[in-house]
């Protein structure tokens, strides 16, 4: 681990590695990203095998249903059409679900600039969505996939008390569930009724109590950037130009870098496979970056390979270009970097 491979002359440009990254959105797992390909091309019968072999991997069940939905975007119809054609409904609703989620929160969400109809429009898409999810929920009693999307759900609805219930049947089934933690620190972001404390809090236990070789740790990293996502819309929202706020904001700095130091290094030093470990690369990666910890961010996004995630990127304008900046800036160069897990 810690091996900072870089060619301090090379000079790269974020517009150029920007066309090289490509969206996670599908999974990092080439068998999972055939089976969506094919699932975006009309052959939603190649999506249903693929979850019939996780129901014994929590981990494995949300991510592939995730990225599944996320294929079927356009074809819920076709999903749903799967349990007339004998497919297990206990996977169907699962991935019907997501598909609709997808759906769902592809659409405006209530921000600033949106409007009541598109407010009502996302509510609807998201209780449309709960309904396969609950049945789901209801065919597998010892699943934790569906209660973690219906975490979200809960949210985007701005439910309390669906959201808490949501979180502890996804926790209770699966304690370590890296999505359903992820929505928990989400969720209790000052900018959705939380505070800043149960925000970081919720991060600190769930990094506290991870199993070793677990990317799950870096959920601190989201905390942090949530927490300045909402400091950069209140700055904003209160006229400041936007040279003002990125330097009220400033970089991460002190006890929640050394913090997440020995949580990356930890994990860095036991880490098993897991499907989310090039999310959590991206989280470290961004927070070092950040904090201007160089070293450090450059490891940690030299180990994503091409992959692109949206969060936390995405909170602070076009992901591939935020991911992109960063790695030029670092010298990090997707079209060798060595693929992470």
């Amino acid at each position: 681990m810690w091996r900072f491979g870089w060619n301090p002359g090379r000079t790269l440009r974020g517009a150029d590695l920007e066309a090289v990254l490509v969206s996670a959105a599908y999974g990092t797992d080439p068998l999972l990203r055939a089976g969506c390909e094919a699932v975006r091309e009309g052959d939603v019968e190649a999506g249903a095998t693929l979850l019939v072999e996780t129901r014994e991997d929590p981990e494995a069940r949300a991510y592939r249903a995730e990225a599944l939905g996320r294929a079927a975007v356009d074809r819920p119809d076709e999903v749903a059409a799967l349990v007339e054609e004998g497919v297990d409904p206990v996977d169907t609703m699962l991935w019907l679900g997501h598909t609709l989620l997808a759906r769902a929160m592809a659409l405006p969400s209530g921000g600033t600039g949106t409007g009541q109809a598109d407010r009502k429009a996302f509510e609807a898409a998201l209780h449309e969505a709960r309904v396969p999810l609950e049945e789901a929920a209801r065919a597998n009693p010892e699943d934790a996939a569906p209660w973690s999307a219906l975490q979200t759900v809960a949210m985007g609805l701005g439910d309390r008390e669906e959201r808490e219930r949501a979180w502890t049947e996804a926790s209770a089934r699966a304690p370590h569930l890296f999505p359903a933690h992820m929505t928990r620190v989400r969720a209790l972001a000052p900018s959705r009724g939380g505070s800043a404390e149960e925000m970081f809090a919720a991060a600190g236990a769930a990094a506290d109590t991870a199993p070793e070789g677990s990317p799950l740790p870096a959920v601190l990293a989201l905390a942090h950037a949530e927490y300045l996502r909402g400091e950069q819309r209140r700055l904003v929202s209160e006229g400041n130009s936007a040279y003002i706020t990125s330097m009220a904001l400033g970089r991460l700095h002190g006890e929640a870098v050394r913090e997440l130091f020995e949580l990356a290094q930890g994990w860095a030093s036991a880490a098993a496979p897991h499907v989310r470990a090039v999310q959590a690369h991206h989280l470290f990666g961004w927070a070092f970056h950040r904090a201007g910890e160089q070293d450090l961010a450059r490891w940690h996004l030299g180990m994503v390979g091409r992959y692109v995630c949206d969060v936390p990127w995405s909170f602070f304008g076009s992901a591939r270009t935020e991911a992109a900046l960063a790695m030029a800036e670092l010298g990090v160069d997707p079209r060798d970097a060595e693929q992470g897990g």
